[in-house]
């Protein structure tokens, strides 16, 4: 009984598998369309399939001819037992009067949404007419015939988390896609399905601590719009996907503690709609963030990239918009773009003449792809209008995504039930290798091209082909070597890889590479550009986006401990590598001196009092063959005598990552200290300062923010103030 069971569920998952395929491609059961080679062809057709397979039950074949130039084209229509089919298909095809057989397939008309003001939403459909250049969009059209979005194949809803400002739920364009939480009560004071937040109907507010999350919405709403406005409602315009969820999320405090709390949300309803299989929690698919922190670098914000991978360990998938300024984020960092989270997709911004806009940032390592967003047409906070920056264009992306869960690919969908983290990955790679190539960003991006909705959902059907480029692809460094791996089953393609070390010009080509091959021959601690490429599926050219990795066996960096100093001396210690150390130092206007040294320490004596030294570590390890970045530049002073030794003068270490003093200007002496992981900077004994006693000085203070620029509208800002004070008689400084 067991054996039948088994066999009657993979008999009823193939036939179910063979049925989806053809509606994947809207073919007509049991017809095809056969090419000849003459008229009397089909005669001689006829009789041969009526001598050797004719099982005298009537016709198994009937024909009807459909063109007569230029080609001979006749249909063929099969009506005999479905076990017998591929057996008559087979003879045709081996017939030497045949030259070609395919399947017929129903004509699907164009899916154009009756929305009024769709006409104006250039960035789906560019014929020019608006100033732009005629084909300058993410041909939507062709993706909608495959997908407009709304739930997966097993009745999932897909849900995409909006972290913005709110979302205006009211707008009637939104209102059909507004997500709400259905397990729950709304004000009943109670935690009704037991997710940790109370009364969270409508979505969550972080600063409010409740579902307010439709007031405000500016900023928030049009991106929602863009993601998921309802499509074919004969209203306004249409989003990417006309079904979807849209989940608001509303940060309140435009500040980094804040929206890592907001992700804290989405992350905790996909989990317990993962643990309680679709019971309660909800299907989120993908997050999206139009909002960064400028001039941020990733290792500076460990916590992201962290939370990014956490988000895609259940199945989440993160779109970022990079900075609204021209900017190389590789260079000067920005936030959350230049994280090296597998689970993130960072954006920038294309205007409707298919270039980049200069007010926007670019990094050939941390920008993925570009997206139309400058001016592109959507819903506004009440009404309808134009959208722009890195903001407008990110959540076209990140609706591309909804819509590749709402695509009828079992495979994608199988894959999307049993392991969440890996589905992610693969429709990022949908995604990437499905973009089209673009002049403006060759050589500042990964993939040097553009969003296209139609490619990226084409890429995710051919997983239910028999050639699909590869997809999850995951690259693993390891000292001398890396292992390069993907999820799908590519079939009968062919993977080809190239790589080569960062900052050289001759690529290494390996052909036919397997899944899970090993690349040897590298160096240690050395970073390597990696693209793989495919005969099949729609990749942008021979290979696809580039993926940056370093071999492990790197020289670590010494971490400084506090820094020790007296009236005439100076103590460093560190730690680190079994390594030699090279100390460089100098003082006030001193050249640098090395010294190399085996120990973890450094003394510097007979230093004058009140006397400052700047300091640099870097370690050179035998065992790899390698030398360490070096540390940062450390000032260390000696002791200035009385003052410096009162209980009030000490300093402590803290941590000043997030906002920090500037710069400080007294009597025209300026000290730049900017963010320091001490906390502190000690410009003790650098200038001679001269200040009259009795006299009042004005001073002035900077101060500096990390979350300075951390704007729903990526807009930088800083900020100044100054103070003007005067000295109590007790506070006046007595000249010596």
């Amino acid at each position: 009984m067991t054996f039948l069971r088994t066999y009657f569920v993979i008999t009823m998952t193939l036939i179910s598998s063979m049925i989806l395929s053809a509606q994947l491609h809207n073919e007509v059961p049991g017809e095809y369309i056969i090419r000849v080679q003459h008229e009397s062809s089909i005669i001689r057709l006829r009789s041969a399939i009526t001598d050797s397979r004719s099982s005298g039950n009537g016709q198994i074949l009937t024909y009807h001819q459909v063109m007569k130039a230029p080609f001979l084209l006749w249909l063929v229509k099969y009506n005999g037992p479905a076990q017998q089919e591929e057996g008559y298909i087979k003879f045709l095809k081996d017939n030497p009067e045949v030259v070609s057989v395919q399947k017929n397939r129903y004509l699907t008309n164009r899916i154009i949404p009756n929305d009024p003001e769709y006409s104006k939403q250039w960035q789906y459909r560019n014929d020019g007419s608006s100033g732009g250049v005629a084909g300058a969009d993410m041909d939507i059209e062709r993706a909608w015939d495959i997908s407009t979005g709304g739930n997966s194949l097993y009745g999932d809803t897909i849900v995409i988390g909006v972290i913005d400002d709110g979302i205006n739920g009211m707008h009637p364009d939104i209102l059909e896609n507004i997500w709400v939480n259905h397990q729950e009560i709304p004000a009943n004071g109670i935690d009704d399905d037991g997710n940790g937040y109370i009364d969270d109907y409508k979505g969550w507010n972080i600063v409010s601590k409740n579902d307010n999350v439709w007031t405000g919405a500016s900023h928030g709403t049009p991106v929602a719009g863009i993601i998921g406005a309802s499509g074919n409602n004969g209203k306004g315009v249409s989003g990417i996907n006309w079904r979807v969820k849209l989940m608001p999320v509303n940060y309140g405090v435009a500040t980094e503690a804040s929206a890592l709390s907001s992700y804290e949300y989405v992350f905790v309803q996909r989990k317990l709609y993962n643990t309680s299989r679709g019971k309660k929690g909800a299907y989120i698919v993908a997050t999206n963030a139009s909002w960064g922190v400028d001039n941020l670098q990733a290792e500076d914000a460990p916590l992201w990239c962290a939370l990014f991978d956490s988000l895609g360990s259940i199945g989440i998938l993160n779109c970022g918009a990079t900075t609204n300024s021209s900017t190389d984020v590789d260079t000067n960092g920005d936030m959350p773009t230049t994280c090296t989270s597998e689970y993130l997709i960072s954006v920038t911004n294309l205007t409707r003449a298919d270039l980049k806009i200069n007010s926007a940032g670019y990094g050939r390592k941390s920008v993925d792809l570009g997206a139309y967003g400058h001016q592109v047409y959507t819903v506004t906070r009440n009404d309808y209008g134009t959208f722009g920056g890195t903001s407008g264009a990110t959540p076209h992306v990140t609706g591309v995504i909804g819509l590749i869960y709402a695509t009828q690919c079992t495979v994608f969908q199988n894959l999307a039930k049993s392991d969440p983290a890996k589905a992610a990955l693969v429709a990022k790679d949908m995604i990437l290798h499905g973009v089209l190539l673009n002049e403006s960003l060759r050589g500042i991006s990964t993939t040097n091209g553009k969003l296209n909705a139609y490619r990226a959902l084409k890429n995710t059907v051919s997983l239910c082909e028999n050639c699909s480029p590869p997809a999850g692809i995951i690259i693993q460094p390891s000292e001398l070597s890396f292992a390069v791996s993907w999820v799908n089953d590519q079939g009968t393609a062919k993977v080809n890889l190239r790589f080569r070390e960062a900052g050289v010009n001759n690529w290494t080509e390996i052909s036919n590479i397997k899944n899970g091959q090993v690349i040897d021959g590298l160096k240690t601690c050395t970073e390597y550009e990696v693209q793989t490429g495919s005969n099949c599926g729609l990749l942008p050219h021979l290979f696809s986006y580039s993926k940056y990795i370093k071999t492990t066996a790197c020289c670590s960096i010494p971490v400084i401990k506090p820094i020790e100093s007296s009236l005439n001396s100076i103590a460093l210690n560190w730690s680190g590598d079994d390594a030699t150390f090279k100390v460089s130092y100098k003082g006030p206007a001193d050249k640098w001196i090395d010294t190399l040294l085996q120990d973890k320490t450094f003394l510097l004596n007979k230093v004058p009092e009140c006397t400052a030294y700047t300091f640099v570590i870097k370690a050179f390890c035998k065992k790899y063959n390698n030398e360490s970045p070096p540390t940062t530049e450390y000032i260390a002073s000696t002791s200035c005598g009385s003052c410096s030794n009162n209980p009030y003068c000490p300093i402590s270490r803290k941590d000043a990552s997030q906002e920090w003093i500037e710069s400080f200007t007294i009597n025209k002496i300026t000290n730049k200290s900017g963010t320091s992981k001490e906390g502190y900077r000690d410009f003790s004994g650098i200038n001679n300062i001269t200040l009259d006693a009795g006299k009042t000085y004005d001073f002035f203070i900077k101060p500096g923010y990390s979350g300075s620029s951390f704007s729903t509208a990526r807009l930088k800002t800083t900020v100044f103030f100054s103070i003007t004070t005067t000295f109590a008689p007790t506070e006046l400084i007595s000249m010596y």
